[in-house]
């Protein structure tokens, strides 16, 4: 009879136990996560960019990847017409908790698998506003959706159904187009996965932003070195003054 290798029989115990965990992970709702690029690179030819994602998560899953900034303050002026005939500043409106960013996509539409929680309505429901009473005889404004429909047009909010590919046994891709007006910081990428209108399962990574080459050089300029920028600033707008003054002079002469 042919005996077996003491460190076959412990090879395959192990073989069989990671698969066992792997398939704990994926029925108990631990979601795997892979994100590409790791860093997002804004230069002075930054126009936006794609991130890829890919992982798995529980078999039959409805997949929901967000990419968000983080919350902060903001003020706005409140326009109103004084004695009914100039249009001023009536006040100011102060907004807590607005993502700087804020984008979503999903396999399936968010209402139908029970994520309207994960979308730009829960945006609006977390946004608290301080201030901002309607003037007489107005209707009151929703400032919170207001802002969500600015942030929408900038490109910075976004909720929408594509770019996400799921197969039978729970492995995902998913690609989330960036805009180009962000900010340098870190943002956090975010999968969800959902089934019967449940969280099943969870994971997130971080995504770091930077600045490099002359946007850096400028930043660095004007938050540490103040006055040589402003010094710089009027100087190239000096310069720019008197070469458009030139152009225009030289047309004169023809």
């Amino acid at each position: 009879m042919r005996r077996t290798h003491p460190l076959r029989i412990v090879s395959g115990v192990l073989l069989c136990l990671c698969l066992l965990a792997a398939t704990a992970r994926a029925d108990d709702g631990g979601v795997a996560l892979a994100v590409k690029p790791g860093d997002i690179v804004i230069g002075t030819s930054y126009t936006g960019t794609t991130l890829h994602f890919s992982g798995e998560a529980p078999r039959g899953s409805a997949i929901v990847a967000r990419f968000t900034g983080a919350s902060g303050d903001l003020a706005l002026r409140q326009k109103g017409k004084a004695f009914g005939l100039l249009w001023m500043n009536m006040g100011t409106v102060h907004l807590h908790d607005v993502p700087s960013v804020y984008l979503v996509t999903s396999s399936r539409p968010l209402a139908d698998i029970g994520g309207t929680g994960l979308g730009l309505d829960a945006v609006r429901a977390g946004v608290k506003q301080e201030g901002g009473a309607a003037p007489a005889n107005a209707e009151p404004l929703d400032v919170p959706a207001e802002l969500v429909r600015l942030k929408q047009q900038d490109g910075l909010y976004r909720e929408g159904v594509s770019g996400i590919t799921v197969t039978d046994d729970g492995a995902f891709s998913a690609e989330l187009a960036i805009p180009s007006r962000m900010s340098p910081g870190t943002y956090t990428v975010e999968v969800f996965a959902l089934r019967d209108g449940q969280v099943v399962g969870s994971t997130s990574v971080p995504v770091r932003a930077e600045l490099v080459g002359a946007p850096a050089w400028l930043a660095h300029m004007a938050f540490d070195r103040g006055l040589l920028y402003g010094v710089l600033a009027t100087l190239v707008a000096i310069l720019a003054g008197l070469a458009v003054g030139l152009v225009f002079q030289s047309k004169g002469a023809h």
